[in-house]
This record gives C-alpha cells, structure tokens and sequence, in this order.
C-alpha cells in the first residue's frame, strides 16, 4: 500500500489538526508533518492544501513580517474550520472503525506481527 496515496486524502484534516494547536505559516506546517512521517513532496506542495481551506473559509490568513523583514503569511482556524475539523475526525474514526472490523473479521488468520513495524 502507498502511505502517500493514503494520507493524500486526509492532509485537510492534518492540516486544520495542526492549525487547532496554533497558527502557523506554510513551512511551519510541513515541519509538524513531517513529525508524523507525512511527507510533502516539496516545499510549494502544501500551498494547494492551504488554498483550498482558505477557499472554504476555515481558516483566517494573516500577513505578518518575520524578524528579517520577509513576509510570512499566517493561518489561523476558526470556528467554522473547528466545526469541520470536528466534522471531519468524527468521519475519519467512523472510516477506521469500519475498515478494522472488517480487516478483523475477513483476515482474522493473518499473523499481526506479519504486517506491523
């Protein structure tokens, strides 16, 4: 199974998970991935996610200037983005519920330690 292919579904979700924390800009938010082993493919890969929950209005966006005078846009959730995040995780718990309890119950002879890390 391809992690990426997997995850690419859920980065919404990862993101606006990170942002409940704190704002945060761009780079910021590929770093808190990667903490979690989700790899972007490059840096310019996150702005697309980052548009598209703007574009939903979930997030406020802020222009500040950073200590060397670059600017640096940053992303802040709001309540709607916290009424879709809760939304969205409730969805994803239902998904991975359903999904083990299948796994569970089809492939129930199969050695765990066969497919765990």
């Amino acid at each position: 199974m391809d992690r990426m292919t997997t995850i690419k579904g859920s980065l919404e979700v990862c993101v606006l998970s990170i942002l409940y924390k704190k704002r945060s800009y761009g780079y910021e938010i590929m770093k808190e991935l990667e903490k979690f082993n989700i790899k972007l493919k490059g840096v310019g890969s996150i702005y697309p996610i980052l548009t598209r929950i703007k574009e939903k209005n979930l997030v406020n966006v802020m222009k500040e200037f950073a200590e060397d005078e670059r600017p640096r846009v940053y992303y802040e959730l709001n309540e709607e983005g916290i009424n879709f995040l809760r939304s969205e995780m409730k969805e994803w718990y239902d998904i991975q519920h359903d999904i083990h309890s299948l796994l569970s119950q089809k492939a129930s002879d199969l050695k765990e330690e066969e497919y765990e890390r």
